[in-house]
């Protein structure tokens, strides 16, 4: 007669074990912090609407926990936009968002936990584009500020009932298309040229005003020469007298000539002794 063991086999055993552990393991959730849960008695009360603390949580097998992050999260999108100017440029955008701890219940139940997939991202699409395309190409980079500013607030008015709030908006890169760049260069470059050419102008007008001032100075000049030769001269015209000239004339120690008394006037006659 055979003798039955009273235990089960070692494979029974091990079996046995690996399931118990393995529900045992099923009944545990750890909330992080920055986490928040929501317990789901799927037969009894349902889905609780209290949020769950970070810590360890125990609960039964059939039973299940859903888990959220309430830190601020950023998400990266790159859209193509038709710009004011009928442009195509791609547009590489951020938005850091979270949802609300309060309303985590709110938001499982009307959304669930891929809610940007389902709300955030469709929005912050559309809204990159509405906004940019009133924008010239030339000008969303000087406006990048302006235009993070108003995707943020068109965001916030789409989202206001969404369980969600948001942080920023960060506009990361614009990128051109090769032929806008070419025209961009090309536009820089006779940009470039035109501003060396003025600048070349008002050197030329700089150097011929400074040439037709020294002309003026030097014509002045002569002027005022021409006006005081005249004006000596007319002062000698008018101090030589006959009498100044004869005096002049008997003063001269090497003149050949003779003074007669009696002459016109009182004055001695003057003769030349060399004449003919």
């Amino acid at each position: 007669m055979k003798r039955r063991s009273i235990f089960p086999n070692s494979f029974q055993f091990l079996t046995i074990l690996g399931v118990s552990l393995s529900s045992f393991v099923s009944c545990l959730s750890i909330i992080s912090p920055g986490e928040v849960g929501l317990m789901w008695r799927p037969y009894s009360t349902g889905l609780s609407q209290k949020p769950l603390e970070s810590r360890v949580q125990t609960y039964m097998p059939w039973n299940s926990v859903y888990v959220y992050s309430i830190q601020w999260m950023s998400h990266q999108e790159k859209v193509e936009v038709l710009t004011r100017d009928d442009l195509t440029i791609t547009v590489s955008a951020a938005i850091i968002i979270r949802p609300i701890q309060n309303e985590i219940y709110e938001l499982e139940m009307e959304i669930g936990r891929d809610y940007y997939e389902k709300v955030v991202k469709p929005q912050f699409r559309t809204a990159i584009r509405n906004i940019l395309s009133a924008y010239n190409m030339v000008s969303i980079s000087k406006e990048t500020p302006n235009v993070s500013a108003q995707i943020k607030k068109s965001l916030a008015e789409k989202l206001k009932d969404k369980h969600v709030e948001i942080d920023d908006v960060i506009i990361d890169d614009v990128e051109y298309s090769p032929s806008i760049l070419k025209a961009i260069e090309s536009k820089l470059t006779k940009q470039q040229e035109q501003e060396q050419m003025k600048f070349e102008i008002n050197i030329a007008k700089r150097d011929a005003e400074i040439q037709q001032i020294s002309a003026d100075g030097r014509a002045k000049a002569v002027i005022i020469e021409a006006e005081a030769q005249a004006k000596a001269q007319r002062m000698i015209s008018e101090s030589l007298t006959p009498r100044y000239i004869q005096l002049k004339a008997m003063e001269n120690p090497n003149n050949k000539l003779i003074f007669v008394p009696n002459g016109k006037d009182g004055l001695p006659i003057i003769v030349n002794t060399e004449g003919k």
